[in-house]
Order: C-alpha cells, then structure tokens, then sequence
C-alpha cells in the first residue's frame, strides 16, 4: 500500500503536468486559417516521418528527418498548398515529448494516427486515441485517420487480418470504425523514383493525400470543436485532481489532528510530571532541613 506522502508526491507531479497543459491550451490561439493543419501521431518509429515526406512530396531529400533513434524531439512543420503538416515526437518516450505531441496534435484538424503493421494496437495507443477522440467531439470518426505503415514487409491476407483487429479495438474502445489505411512508404518512393505508376498507387498514398482533400471544407468547424472539447476534458481532469487533492489533505488533517492530541497528552503528562518532581523536591528539603 502506497504510504500518504508518496501518493502527495505523485498528486504533485500530476497536477504540474495538468497545468502545463492547460497553460498550453489557454495560449493556443484559435486561426482561421483557409489551409488544415495535418498532424502525425503515434509510437516512436511508427513511420510518421517517412509518410509526411511521401505526403509532400519530399522524395529524393527528406525534409522530415527519418532514424531508428528518437529524432523528432520538438513539432516540425511543412507548408504545401493545401495543408500544413506537422511532425510530432513519438509517444510513450518520454513524458517531455508527450507534452509537445500533444501540443502538436492540438493544432492539428486532422490526425493520422500511425500505427506500424506488427501487431494489433497497444495499450498505450489505445489511451492516446481515446484522449484523442475526446478532444475530437462530433468530428472524431471523420478526422482522425489511421495509417497502418510499413505494410510492404507483410502479405496482404496478414495485412487485412490487423486491419481487422485493429478496427475491431476501436470500436470497442473509442466507439467507431475510424478511416483505416494501409499504406507503403518504400512502394511510393520507389514508383516515383523510378517512374512505375503501378507501385505508387499499391502504396495508397495519392488515396490517402484524396482523402485529406476531402476534408478541407470543414477544417474550422473542427478546429472550434476541438478548442471547446479540450477545455472540457481539461475542466474534468482538474475536478478529478481536486478531489484527490483534497483526499489527501483530509488524511493530512487527521495526522495532524492525532499529533495534537498526543501532544496535549504529551503536555500534560510533562505538566504533571513537574508538579510532581516539584513536590518530591520540596519534600527532599524538608527532610534534609530536619535532619539538620
């Protein structure tokens, strides 16, 4: 059982980072801007990169830098046309970087949240789609969608069999069948570099780029809802905290209220323990004045 002061301890770090996120959201100026922002979302080496650089067509010379160490450490952002598009720090690295992801994902009209193709969703991812979902509101099941990537490493009955589960996972967690595409980075670049239109429409990133286009009409609407949902999601939060805090400190006030108790024990035995030393003391001299 976690002792009172650890579980203080903890409430503390909590409620810094609460803070530090509502102090992201109260200085984050809503824009009405003609072009959607378009963030990428997921674990650390899911391939957010790599798809961005496809997406804007950075194919030859990488403007997302691309490694299997931590590369993305502060949001990245690349104008096109259309679109701005971000790059965020992987999730789940570190809780710094979760803070700028989620700073970045803020901004962002339309997530694709990329999930690489080795395995259903994980725990983790699950929790930060539902967060994600939350700050979404009615435009969740249109705007965020997930890329499966990496896909040219499995065939494609494995291929649909996670697309199944994946989507089955969602519809039990956050409860929707989100826009799920799997898509090959290597395919694309590899098309485009040597000119074979058939790789780069297997690779699905023009269905992909169709799919953003599609979107671009509602992009304020759902920057609005986002702002409202998120202040929201961050209200309960600091009720819940309150709450705990408060907990604690009722525990806090009965320690308290117990020492006092045994400290005014503590006072009177002293008091009494001196009215008695005083008496033996006295009796002490009027023994030794008779002896005398």
């Amino acid at each position: 059982m976690k002792s009172l002061d650890l579980i203080s301890a903890e409430l503390v770090d909590s409620s810094t980072l609460l803070c530090d996120q509502g102090n992201v959201l109260l200085n984050h100026k809503l824009k009405d801007s003609t072009k959607p922002v378009v963030a990428a979302w997921g674990l650390m080496n899911a391939g957010k990169s790599y798809l961005l650089n496809m997406l804007t067509q950075h194919i030859e010379n990488e403007y997302f830098k691309t490694n299997d160490f931590r590369e993305t450490a502060e949001i990245k952002k690349f104008e096109t046309e259309d679109f701005i598009f971000l790059d965020t720090p992987g999730l789940d690295a570190c809780a710094k970087d979760d803070l700028t992801a989620i700073d970045g994902v803020g901004k962002a009209d339309i997530v694709l949240f990329v999930h690489q193709l080795q395995g259903e969703l994980e725990a983790i991812e699950i929790e930060f789609l539902q967060n994600l979902v939350n700050s979404f509101g009615e435009h969740a099941s249109d705007n965020i969608i997930i890329v499966l990537s990496k896909v040219d490493k499995e065939s494609n009955d494995k291929i649909e069999v996670i697309k199944q589960k994946v989507l089955d996972q969602c519809e039990i967690y956050i409860g929707f069948e989100p826009q799920c595409m799997a898509v090959s980075n290597t395919f694309y670049k590899k098309g485009a570099e040597k000119n074979i239109q058939g790789l780069m429409k297997s690779s699905n990133i023009d269905v992909l780029h169709n799919t953003l286009e599609s979107l671009l009409e509602s992009a304020n609407d759902v920057r609005i809802e986002r702002h409202l949902q998120e202040k929201q999601q961050l209200i309960k939060k600091l009720k819940v905290e309150q709450k705990s805090i408060e907990h604690v400190l009722e525990q806090y006030n009965v320690k308290a209220s117990e020492l006092n108790g045994y400290a005014k024990s503590f006072n009177k035995d002293i008091t009494e323990l001196k009215v008695f030393m005083k008496k033996l003391s006295k009796e002490y001299y009027d023994l030794e004045l008779q002896r005398d």
